[in-house]
């Protein structure tokens, strides 16, 4: 009876397992996924400033036990996400990272009204790991998206 359990368990397993090795990569985006137009470098630089401005200001925040604070930035990080010039590709990956980034700013403001200061420093702790995702995977796209200067405009 242990000997069947175990062939059926690793005939499961080897099954299993090939079907995952046989599945194609998943794919980078073409040319027609990405935005028809270029993005104006400079208006997505001053956004990922104030977004990196406001980041830190929650940081401290949190660091003094601040709340309201804490909820303030969180809002201000809501504000810029809903920015046109946040939009730099259009592929699914990238808006599953933005509705992230999204929730976990309202987790740090619904947290700090809720005064749960756990909660609040959890959420940054998410937003943050949501932000190097998301900077990961635009960085892996190349440099048709990317928010750097263009050496050509220096």
């Amino acid at each position: 009876m242990r000997s069947v359990l175990l062939t059926v368990a690793m005939a499961i397993l080897l099954v299993g397992g090939w079907s995952v090795l046989a599945e194609d990569p998943p794919k980078r985006p073409t040319p027609d996924d990405k935005k028809s137009a270029k993005p104006d470098r400079k208006k997505v630089r001053e956004l990922m400033g104030q977004k990196s401005e406001h980041v830190h200001k929650l940081l401290d925040a949190l660091m003094k036990n601040d709340l309201a604070e804490a909820g303030k930035q969180g809002e201000e990080l809501v504000k810029i996400r809903k920015e046109a010039s946040w939009y730099l590709v259009k592929t699914d990956v990238y808006n599953l990272w933005s509705s992230q980034f999204t929730a976990d700013a309202e987790k740090i403001v619904k947290a700090a009204k809720e005064k749960n200061f756990e909660v609040a420093k959890l959420g940054y702790l998410e937003m943050t790991m949501t932000c190097f995702h998301c900077h990961t995977y635009l960085r892996d796209l190349g440099p048709d998206i990317s928010y750097r200067p263009d050496p050509s405009e220096q």
